[in-house]
């Protein structure tokens, strides 16, 4: 194919469309869940259950069930149906749909231009949209290789060696250049897997330390392997500047936490607590009393049982939230469940002796240990290589079993 169209959708787990009954004909008892004798297509008795399992609302698919994946899997293998329907048969072998992502291989401009108005129109029949920032039909060049990696594969082969000094800067700056001119592309994570494989000399801390702080700003997708690595620097070092990190990942979690980007501000809070850090601002605390995350709460509790946090935490509102009720519902179980299990909240209401928090904590779950910090660099790049072996074993395996095409030959 010369040309590809890739496309992803906005919202991939959608209430189950029911046509044939009126919801309000069978009142709050059906909808509750009781199901015995229940004459309903299979359609209307998924969506009924998915409702009942989400407080009878009509949100979506809950997000981490496996069963969402086998309910949203036959809607799209519907949409498949329908696609294939109304376009031609042939493109079925030039088709490749993981999930939500598709990829379609086409000969001319014009047939990709097709092809995705076609998905887009099967896709809105079933109140589906496309996500406009992940769609694209582009041309497929001869080589498959990003032309950021062969700048960079360029410079680590014109002169092999360790990474230290002059050639260290001079790598992170092309690093930085190369981010800024592909922003959507991975980059810094290629070039955080290759600093992984270098030892860093005591006279480089400060040139990493710089740089890790920057691709903190310039590349937030990558900040669980930036904080990683700031981490062991210090652990293997002792050298690095905790004042200037503590600063700058405070300031940057308060914007983050603004701008809603809760998973770079649980990142960074993390990497104060790891380094031992004095976080010294009261925003952060305010803003946390209304963002729904237990994670990013019981990191600051966390924090604060070290004596490392020094604003009030609203405890008193995170204990008066926590209920019975909605400790089977919703994401505050969590945060009641580690939360009391440490003594770092109070368990105004007994929860913990009720059966669904009781089951767990008599067998010794634990979700959240706070003895346990990053893994060391070397133990990271051991795992990721035996990932990446299986995941090739994967891929063969399913390129002969899907395709008959058997990779270990060539």
């Amino acid at each position: 194919a010369d040309w590809l169209v890739k496309t992803d959708i906005t919202r991939f787990y959608p209430s189950i469309y029911t046509h044939s009954i009126s919801w309000a004909a069978y009142g709050k008892e059906k909808v509750k869940g009781n199901l015995k004798g229940y004459e309903g297509s299979l359609a209307d008795r998924l969506d009924l259950l998915v409702r009942s399992c989400n407080r009878n609302q009509t949100v979506g698919i809950p997000i981490g069930p496996e069963t969402s994946r086998i309910l949203a899997e036959i809607i799209s293998s519907r949409i498949d149906f329908d696609y294939l329907s109304s376009s031609d048969k042939k493109l079925s072998t030039d088709i490749d749909r993981l999930q939500d992502d598709w990829f379609v291989g086409l000969k001319d401009l014009e047939s990709a231009q097709a092809a995705l108005a076609s998905i887009v129109s099967v896709y809105r029949s079933y109140g589906l949209d496309i996500n406009g920032s992940k769609t694209f039909i582009s041309r497929v060049v001869s080589h498959s290789e990003e032309a950021w990696i062969s700048e960079l594969g360029s410079f680590l082969s014109h002169r092999p060696g360790p990474l230290t000094g002059t050639r260290l800067r001079e790598f992170l700056t092309l690093v930085l250049r190369l981010q800024a001119e592909h922003e959507k592309q991975a980059v810094t994570n290629y070039a955080l897997a290759v600093l992984e494989n270098h030892k860093t000399s005591l006279a480089d801390v400060e040139i990493l330390e710089s740089f890790l702080l920057k691709a903190a700003i310039v590349s937030p997708g990558s900040m669980s392997r930036i904080c990683e690595l700031l981490i062991n620097l210090d652990f293997n070092t002792k050298r690095v500047s905790k004042k200037r990190i503590g600063d700058r990942f405070t300031e940057l979690a308060v914007r983050n936490l603004i701008n809603g980007n809760i998973y770079e501000a649980i990142w960074q809070i993390y990497t104060i607590r790891g380094l031992g850090i004095n976080m010294k601002t009261s925003k952060i605390a305010e803003l946390a009393k209304s963002i729904p995350s237990s994670a990013l709460a019981l990191v600051l509790l966390d924090l604060d049982s070290r004596g490392l946090c020094t604003s009030v935490l609203p405890k008193s509102h995170w204990e008066d939230e926590i209920s019975a009720e909605r400790v089977k519902n919703d994401w505050i179980w969590l945060l009641a469940y580690e939360g009391f299990r440490h003594g770092w909240l109070h368990d105004k209401k007994s929860i913990m002796s009720e059966p669904f928090f009781d089951a767990m904590n008599s067998r010794g779950v634990v979700f959240y240990d706070p003895k346990r910090n990053v893994p060391k660099t070397a133990k990271t790049v051991k795992m990721r290589i035996r990932q990446r072996s299986w995941s090739r074993k994967a891929v063969a395996r399913f390129l002969l079993n899907h395709r008959g095409f058997d990779a270990d030959h060539y």
